[in-house]
């Protein structure tokens, strides 16, 4: 029964060994590893020698259509251009007018020129949520400021002076008597 169990634990063993061997021969040598890092980089030249290659092509494709056109077809496609250009132009500067009119308008309600001018850019990209935001943030100042103005123009308060309670008794005396 000893030599049984001697064998059942050198076969157990000898499995355990191949398959730490195994285990070894599937993990990839530096050599092995310097190869494929090689093969990836050639991939990689190859692939940018094929991208600029097309994007010369491509360039040369621009250019051969640019000569083919006619000159009135290059005057059409400029003139195209430079209206593209100018509509911009013109919406940035109405853009700009609204903004302008709107913070006017806005700082004639009181508020001062950047939360003016933040609510009129919300308004004009048409942000309704932020416009309502600052009108909130306006008011609230606008109540803090009447009421520090309202505490200073109050008279002082003179609760319990005691020579007011004099002139009180003097006067009072001057009515029984």
């Amino acid at each position: 029964m000893a030599k049984e169990f001697e064998t059942q634990e050198e076969q157990t063993k000898e499995q355990q060994g191949t398959e730490h061997q195994g285990q070894e021969d599937k993990t990839p040598t530096v050599e092995e590893l310097m190869t494929q890092l090689a093969q990836e980089r050639a991939e990689k030249a190859k692939l940018k020698n094929s991208f600029d290659r097309t994007s010369s092509e491509l360039a040369d494709t621009k250019k051969q259509l640019k000569a083919r056109l006619t000159a009135e077809e290059q005057e059409a496609q400029a003139k195209k251009e430079a209206d593209e250009e100018h509509k911009k132009y013109v919406s940035g500067l109405e853009t700009k007018i609204k903004t302008i009119d709107a913070t006017k308008r806005y700082m004639g309600l009181g508020m001062d020129e950047k939360l003016a001018e933040e609510t009129a850019e919300a308004e004009i990209s048409g942000d309704v949520e932020k416009v309502t935001e600052n009108m909130k943030k306006h008011q609230e100042a606008l109540i803090k400021s009447k009421e520090a103005e309202w505490l200073k123009s109050r008279p002082p308060i003179n609760a319990g002076n005691d020579e007011d309670d004099e002139e009180e008794d003097v006067f009072l005396k001057g009515f029984n008597s």
